[in-house]
């Protein structure tokens, strides 16, 4: 009888626990926040697409500045904000690594 009671109030607090998560997470700034770990901004990607978008307008000044932006935007590529997946694919390089050395 113990058990049952027991059980049942484990299922109780988990569903109200499951409820709060539901509930906080169904907040803009939190949906913003996840999106930010699983996807980061990257800056070199928006200097790529302004500096790409430059140099296919048709005035002719504006040529100079996108290949400096195209340019800056490789050259800045290493500095991005790591995603879980890069670190995921990372580690699993690095212990590929080292069990090539045993």
């Amino acid at each position: 009888m113990q058990v049952l009671k027991s059980s049942a109030s484990s299922a109780a607090r988990i569903m109200g626990e499951r409820t709060t998560l539901a509930m906080n997470l169904a907040d803009g700034g939190s949906k913003n926040a996840l999106k930010q770990v699983v996807r980061p901004n990257s800056i070199s990607k928006t200097m790529r697409k302004a500096g790409v978008a430059l140099l296919l307008s048709p005035d002719p000044f504006t040529d100079v500045p996108g290949a400096i932006m195209l340019g800056a935007s490789f050259a800045t590529r290493n500095k991005d904000p790591l995603s879980p997946a890069s670190v995921f694919a990372e580690t699993r390089k690095l212990l590929a690594e080292m069990g090539s050395f045993l």
